[in-house]
């Protein structure tokens, strides 16, 4: 990890004033807590055994990432290191939304492998001015992470259009224009253990989890949800091939997929779940959803509860 000098080259658009409100009307999409506007950063081996990393290795690298951003914060005021870490004074986690790190993959793609191409963060949408100037400060900070075995890496801002279409902001958002059908590239941790013992009571519990994480966020509650050990992007592996995220105790959360269909146009970035800030629970706006999932999709989830059917 190296420092560089704190001063932002990117577009004055990007440092001038706080992103939309959480839960905002861009036209007619909806957006949550997290800014639409990713910082994105390309990344290269410097040095190591492996030339590509794959999503498999996404809690590794967010984990580095998010340690070395905490590291390069301490000189800035409490709120923004509270920003930065997700924990205010005496270490207690912060009730509102924080920094959320974001693996950027190939996938979607007939092509796609599942590789890591870089990293993104997605900034709270209603920090203020100086709090995102001061937070984009300490992310110009870390040009590299040190992953041990898997080697060294080096980070690139990306303050114009990417080349590739999985680094561009909007293949993850679906920025301004929204979309209806998201599926995930990283798996959803669960937020608790589900107590069901009937198979299709412990789904139907699940993605009930998952419908009410959506809300969590600042998200319309989907049409449908439905659970799922693969995604519905090519090139993205199943849940099982996912390392789970343990909890301070050592025991482990459980995860999946899952497609989401709204009713009206989201924006993201769509992140669920007890992973949502470190890499896991990543959505990804699906292409021709509609017809991919069928006209009675919306019959999965059913109503909410205390609604009648």
């Amino acid at each position: 990890m190296t420092a560089e000098d704190d001063r932002f080259s990117g577009p004055p658009s990007e440092i001038q004033g706080p992103a939309c409100p959480a839960l905002c009307v861009e036209g007619r999409s909806l957006q949550g807590v997290f800014s639409p506007h990713l910082v994105v950063f390309a990344w290269a081996v410097r040095r190591g055994p492996y030339i590509v990393l794959r999503l498999e290795s996404t809690l590794a690298v967010i984990q580095r990432w998010r340690e070395a951003l905490i590291s390069q914060a301490n000189d800035m005021p409490a709120e923004v290191q509270a920003v930065v870490s997700g924990h205010g004074r005496h270490g207690m986690p912060l009730d509102g939304p924080h920094l959320a790190l974001i693996p950027l993959a190939c996938v979607g793609h007939p092509h796609a492998d599942g590789r890591l191409l870089g990293l993104a963060a997605a900034l709270p949408a209603n920090l203020t001015a100086d709090e995102r100037r001061r937070v984009l400060q300490v992310l110009a900070r870390v040009r590299e992470l040190k992953l041990g075995r898997l080697g060294r890496w080096s980070l690139v801002r990306e303050t114009g259009r990417p080349p590739l279409w999985d680094l561009r902001p909007e293949a993850w958002t679906a920025h301004p224009r929204g979309a209806t059908h998201w599926s995930t590239v990283t798996p959803i941790a669960f937020d608790r253990h589900p107590k069901a013992k009937d198979p299709e009571a412990y789904r139907r519990e699940v993605e009930e989890m998952i419908a009410a994480g959506c809300t969590a966020t600042g998200l319309p509650r989907p049409q449908a949800v439905i659970a799922t050990p693969v995604s519905a992007h090519l090139g993205v592996p199943p849940a099982h091939a996912f390392p789970r995220l343990r909890r301070k105790d050592g025991t482990e959360r459980r995860h999946t997929h899952a497609i989401l269909v709204f009713d009206r146009p989201v924006c993201g970035p769509v992140l669920i779940g007890a992973g949502r800030y470190r890499g896991y629970g990543v959505g990804r706006p699906l292409e021709s959803g509609d017809a991919w999932m069928g006209r009675d999709a919306g019959s999965r989830l059913g109503p909410h509860p205390g609604q009648s059917s």
